[in-house]
């Protein structure tokens, strides 16, 4: 018999500012060691992505 983990996804229900809280949270990535990110800072990350957000919602229309 093979045992097999089980995962489960919990949605988070907030901002975008506290889903990267919780996401990023220190003893869950080693101290955030384990945190990196991409042309962006991840203590401001939530105001780029907003920002960006904005710039193609308004170019759509």
């Amino acid at each position: 018999m093979i045992n097999m983990a089980i995962t489960k996804i919990h949605p988070i229900k907030s901002t975008l500012n506290l889903a990267i809280d919780y996401i990023t949270n220190s003893e869950k990535t080693d101290e955030k060691v384990l945190v990196s990110s991409f042309k962006c800072h991840p203590a401001t990350a939530h105001i780029q992505f907003m920002k960006t957000r904005k710039i193609i919602f308004y170019s759509i229309f």
